[in-house]
């Protein structure tokens, strides 16, 4: 995961990245585990939370795409 980060409370740029499971419901009632990223701020403490499936999706995109001049 390579997410540019600048603390939006503090504007400190370290943090650490902590991975979670979650239970979540899908279209169809049914429970399906969802993979999230925490990003913690090593100065303040405030957390963002980042979908990993849309980090994946979004990594495999740029891959893809052609180089821009």
């Amino acid at each position: 995961m390579n997410l540019d980060f600048k603390c939006l409370k503090c504007g400190y740029d370290k943090y650490q990245v902590a991975t979670c499971i979650i239970p979540e419901k899908n279209n169809t009632l049914k429970l399906e585990l969802g993979k999230y990223y925490i990003k913690t701020c090593l100065h303040c403490g405030y957390s963002e939370m980042y979908s990993a499936k849309i980090i994946a999706q979004n990594e495999k995109n740029e891959l893809y795409e052609p180089a821009k001049s």
